[in-house]
């Protein structure tokens, strides 16, 4: 029969974009589909009124990443250094005092704790929250944190799948130590030009029909006929897509234990950086729980600060509306930066809640608290369908980082599968 070509990449974020160029990489025809404008994923950018590129989405990388890093100098794009200097800091609302999140034993328990140990099954992060020895105030810490990153309320997020990514998460130095002048969507950029030709805009995929020796992908009213198909979207998006035959019950089951979280991202614009370091390492505070601020002015004349919403807090202050959210935020910023801070001249904000072809938060979260097997499950795929996201990768899962390798991974088992078939039609003993 003849083929299209010999993959299509379903999605143009990191995932998609990494697995497409390993593919080509190896010789293979490529087609990738991407539902959006835009390449990125939950990578995103806009200008800001002084023509600076801003990050609407994904944009912390470190040293630890060694993927994204290289990728970044290959390009070649400018890091930042961030103003890092150590732990988190909550602020207390009534005072002006501020704790480390080092000083929390429940990080360091929750680090120790074995994610396949019984006595955590079906317990969710509130549950075990609530059987630690531990004051209400490290508590709320933890739980700010908990549903700043997850996005999530803790009382649906089994505790084993917050350790189980905790321990994939293997930096040495903050995660937060670089981000890119020119913006993440940049890097998306120059991969994405890499590949010329072999990538389509605002082609969103609806369905993907599997037979014996090939895939058929539907898009719009396009066909595309290949011998595989790569599912690189998360998989709350990924189980949107229709398929023929239905999914075998336990891959459809693994898709369905996965939720996506509620998170806004808000860049304030200063006119200078004035502001002491000491507010500049990454803030929450003690009375609400989820928002979360970091510095992340470029330099002193280009300074700013993004603040997040996560989880909860998010979605309440999301039905308040956007005014409520700028007065809240910025009163909040004016009292942590003191009475000389400058009054920000730019204020915007980006809800990824509910994105259509993202579905908001940094990630997708399991909620299922017996799907210990989901992203062993869905790694697998199902005959010529594979799956691949941040989400799945054994390393830096729900960063840039992680979309690289789950997508490089995926690629090379599927070129791996299409070299054994061609070595075995040329034996003519066709693999069945």
């Amino acid at each position: 029969m003849k083929r299209d070509v010999d993959v299509v990449v379903v999605g143009a974020g990191f995932t998609g974009l990494a697995a497409a160029q390993a593919l080509a990489d190896r010789g293979l025809s490529v087609q990738v589909l991407e539902a959006r404008s835009d390449v990125g994923g939950r990578v995103r950018s806009f200008l800001t009124s002084d023509g600076v590129r801003r990050d609407a989405g994904g944009q912390f990388i470190c040293d630890d990443m060694p993927e994204v890093t290289a990728l970044v100098r290959e390009a070649p794009l400018d890091r930042v250094e961030s103003r890092w200097k150590g732990a988190s800091k909550t602020v207390s609302a009534t005072a002006s005092r501020r704790i480390a999140q080092r000083d929390n034993m429940l990080f360091a328990k929750m680090e120790a704790a074995d994610p396949a140990d019984p006595a955590l099954a079906g317990l969710s992060i509130t549950d075990w929250l609530d059987r630690q020895d531990a004051t209400d105030e490290a508590k709320r810490q933890f739980l700010s944190m908990v549903h700043g990153l997850w996005c999530l309320p803790a009382d649906i997020i089994p505790f084993w799948y917050l350790v189980d990514s905790d321990r994939r998460n293997t930096a040495e130095v903050s995660e937060l130590q670089y981000f890119l002048k020119e913006s993440a969507a940049a890097l998306a950029e120059v991969m994405a030009g890499r590949l010329q030709r072999s990538l389509c805009l605002s082609t969103p995929v609806s369905s993907i029909r599997r037979e014996e020796d090939h895939v058929v992908v539907m898009a719009g009213d396009r066909q595309i006929t290949a011998r595989h198909a790569l599912v690189a979207v998360p998989p709350v998006r990924a189980r949107d897509i229709v398929q023929h035959p239905p999914l075998p019950e336990p891959l459809a089951r693994a898709l369905g234990s996965w939720r996506s979280g509620a998170v806004i991202k808000i860049l304030l614009r200063y006119p200078a950086r004035i502001w002491s370091p000491s507010v500049s390492s990454g803030i929450s505070w003690d009375d609400v729980s989820g928002l979360y601020a970091f510095d992340v002015s470029q330099d002193e004349d280009h300074a700013g600060f993004v603040v997040f919403v996560g989880g909860p807090l998010a979605l309440d202050w999301r039905a308040r509306g956007e005014a409520y959210i700028a007065r809240t935020v910025g009163e909040r910023m004016a009292a942590l930066l003191g009475p000389d801070a400058p009054v920000p001249v730019e204020f915007i904000l980006h809800d990824w809640t509910d994105d259509r072809w993202s579905g908001g938060g940094y990630s997708d979260v399991i909620v299922d608290p017996a799907a210990y097997d989901a992203e062993a499950v869905l790694r697998a795929g199902v005959g010529r369908v594979a799956f691949a996201s941040s989400e799945l990768s054994p390393s830096f899962p729900t960063y840039i980082e992680g979309a690289i390798i789950a997508g490089r991974l995926a690629a090379g088992r599927i070129a791996d599968r299409l070299a054994r078939e061609d070595l075995a039609l040329e034996d003519g003993t066709a693999e069945r």
